[in-house]
């Protein structure tokens, strides 16, 4: 439940952000946000991969909720991988804004997006 919380306020951000988004994907762009909120993570270049697939997940209409569980089986805390779920939204895909906003709406957020 803690998770859908954390998701649903962050797709509140992501509203804001979509509205002020360049219309354009940026691979640095979604690192240098993992990297002003301190997501740790190995490799700039398997990042980019795990943000790419995120994209491709939400694309193939995979819901946020099992995108968020593979964020954190492999290594992921469950608040990082939300951030990585928005920054890769914001960046790499942001087609899949509305989607994730539905989503976060249908579990309870009525924030306007």
């Amino acid at each position: 439940m803690r998770g859908r919380t954390v998701l649903a306020v962050l797709t509140g951000m992501l509203a804001t952000a979509l509205s002020a988004a360049p219309a354009r994907a940026d691979q640095y762009d979604f690192i240098s946000q993992l990297d002003a909120v301190g997501v740790h993570y190995g490799s700039m270049i398997d990042m980019i991969d795990i943000g790419k697939l995120t994209c491709h997940e939400l694309r193939f209409g995979v819901a946020p909720p099992p995108v968020l569980d593979e964020l954190v089986t492999v290594g992921f805390a469950p608040m990082e991988s939300a951030i990585i779920l928005m920054a890769a939204v914001d960046n790499l895909c942001p087609d899949t804004g509305p989607a994730v906003a539905a989503w976060a709406r249908s579990i309870g957020h009525t924030t306007p997006v």
